[in-house]
């Protein structure tokens, strides 16, 4: 299985004083009562204690403020209180979003994630941070809740409202590798491509992660050339010494730039070598010939090509 760790990024201050937590904790004092009226600060934790309902749903939590201190840490004492708003604010629309998941039965079963490109979580507009760990160079898994059709991304802030983050709590990554077994490649018609793919299954990247189960001999001899142009599929191109595979990968990098393009929710536009444990993206330039830059191990020279026909 490919590398993949979780690094925790620390903030630097940008401010010239000492940063005074004890000021950031008395804005969310001043603000509680009025976006969060039942909710409670404990200073000591400092967390925040959410008390909420909705019809016949009770449910409370405990928030932590690291997350907040963190973002005033980098900011001017001025900008404080419009951020301190800003994620009470985001906390007030979490409760409705964690309301709606649990309207679909248990929560902990319906944890998924997705396989999305590096930077994809830093990229989103959200004042409270996602859930997820980079996969290797070029991808991060990206957690998330499956609510009927919809998929909402998982922040820190709904993982502990749901309970997640408390021990024997299922894994949503695991639960999506098990979601995946009995995945068949198929063939793309018209093309020497194989592809696993379940149309809006926004998990079928993580493919890729099991690769030594799902794709076992994907990564044996030359490897494979592989791309991930939507969330819900995964593209295999085989390698065959007895072709011209210059030919066949310029080919299918265009097939990929038009299928990324067209994607409900795209993923990446890249081509990719899986060989052995290495996963290495390929320079693609369409507007040149030839459109991508093959390593040694994919060129074929002509009179080998023609003494293996």
């Amino acid at each position: 299985m490919l590398h993949r760790t979780l690094v925790e990024g620390r903030l630097t201050p940008m401010t010239e004083t000492p940063f005074d937590p004890r000021q950031v904790l008395d804005l969310v004092a001043d603000l509680l009562p009025v976006l969060l009226p039942d909710a409670e600060l404990d200073p000591a934790g400092p967390i925040v204690k959410l008390r909420w309902s909705r019809g016949g749903l009770v449910s409370s939590a405990e928030v932590g403020l690291t997350e907040l201190f963190d973002r005033c840490r980098q900011q001017p004492n001025h900008l404080w209180p419009r951020t301190v708003d800003d994620w009470l604010r985001a906390v007030v629309a979490e409760i409705g979003v964690a309301t709606d998941e649990h309207l679909y039965g248990a929560v902990a079963d319906r944890q998924r994630v997705t396989l999305r490109p590096q930077g994809w979580t830093a990229s989103y507009d959200s004042v409270l941070a996602g859930m997820s760990v980079p996969f290797g160079r070029y991808f991060e898994i990206v957690f998330g809740i499956q609510s009927g059709p919809d998929w909402h991304r998982l922040t820190q802030v709904r993982r502990v409202m749901h309970g997640l983050h408390l021990p024997g709590s299922p894994s949503g990554l695991e639960l999506t590798l098990n979601w995946l077994d009995g995945l068949v490649l198929q063939a793309v018609p018209g093309t020497p491509y194989q592809r696993f793919t379940r149309p809006g299954d926004q998990t079928i990247g993580l493919a890729l992660v099991d690769h030594e189960k799902l794709l076992p001999d994907g990564g044996k001899g030359r490897g494979s050339v592989l791309a991930l142009p939507s969330t819900d599929q995964l593209v295999v191109c085989p390698v065959d010494r007895t072709q011209d595979m210059q030919a066949r990968v310029d080919e299918f990098a265009r097939w990929v730039a038009k299928e990324h393009a067209d994607a409900a929710d795209p993923c990446s536009p890249g081509v990719y070598w899986l060989v052995g444990e290495l996963l290495a993206e390929l320079p693609v330039d369409l507007d040149r010939s030839p459109a991508v830059t093959l390593p040694k191990a994919l060129k074929t020279p002509a009179w080998r090509r023609f003494l293996n026909r």
